[in-house]
């Protein structure tokens, strides 16, 4: 996969990791471990977005300017 491709991939997984906790039911409206559990799974696709993000990040850096520094 490219850099760029793992760069937009990060990107969207963490867009969609953020409103699937964001659009979590507010507590006391609903049964808590639901609540819990939409909020887990959207931290964790938060991270697994961010990961992604610096790895693409790190691709490209190394990907771009390796041979001209010292």
């Amino acid at each position: 996969m490219t850099p760029r491709r793992l760069v937009f991939g990060g990107a969207v997984v963490t867009l969609v990791g953020a409103a699937i906790a964001a659009t979590a039911p507010v507590i006391g409206t609903t049964a808590t471990d639901r609540i819990h559990a939409q909020q887990t799974v959207g931290g964790l696709a938060v991270i697994a977005g961010w990961a992604l993000l610096a790895w693409g990040i790190h691709r490209l850096g190394r990907e771009s300017g390796g041979e001209n520094r010292r």
